[in-house]
């Protein structure tokens, strides 16, 4: 499922990592380890391996450390507080429950990040920090046992990532575009829990 690809790019906790030489990455890195939360405006786009338009969606996203996010999208809302995800489809009237850990589709966007840059050959594509679209780093798996054939990362002017290009091992390619991104807000942990309104079916596969 698309949707569930996108989300999975954001979530999964980071695991010890070694610092690259790369200084676009350590800056990116930088910015991270200060950042506690950040809410954005998205659109993701897919393109087939001929290049075809294969859909496009937009949203919001609220993240938190350890594992915490809202993602809010025309017919769904997915809430993670860590341990739980609940993932609801106004279309249908239900919630699907299941354990964080369990999700197949579970992909981290801070691997990007952190855990990635050391397996892989890092290609700075572009060095100009000072424009609007930022540096723009190509990450390529050194082995074949990654689940991509590159990654492209744009870093804006503030070292924060302003889009995502991943393309698969399907040959599929993904971009994600963010804006209107703010860090370091108030934002509750209570937040990160989802109530079904009454009427709603659940489905519980923790």
């Amino acid at each position: 499922m698309k949707t569930k690809y996108f989300l999975s790019l954001f979530f999964a906790a980071s695991v010890a990592f070694s610092q690259p030489a790369n200084p676009v990455i350590k800056k990116l890195q930088t910015k991270f380890n200060s950042i506690n939360n950040f809410t954005a405006n998205f659109v993701q786009n897919y393109l087939s391996s001929e290049g075809h338009d294969q859909g496009k969606s937009s949203g919001t996203l609220t993240y938190k450390r350890k594992n915490k996010f809202i993602v809010t999208l025309k017919n769904q809302i997915i809430v993670s507080d860590g341990q739980t995800v609940w993932n609801s489809d106004k279309r249908f009237n239900r919630v699907v429950l299941s354990n964080y850990n369990d999700d197949p589709t579970t992909f981290s966007l801070e691997r990007f990040v952190f855990d990635y840059p050391p397996l892989c050959k890092i290609k700075l594509i572009r060095d100009d920090p000072a424009s609007k679209t930022g540096s723009c780093i190509e990450l390529t798996p050194k082995d074949q046992d990654m689940e991509f054939k590159y990654v492209k990362i744009w870093i804006s002017p503030d070292d924060m990532i302003s889009k995502l290009e991943v393309l698969d091992l399907g040959d599929i390619r993904y971009s994600f575009q963010f804006s209107d991104v703010k860090i370091n807000q108030e934002i509750s942990d209570s937040r990160f829990t989802f109530y079904p309104p009454k009427g709603m079916k659940i489905i519980d596969l923790r």
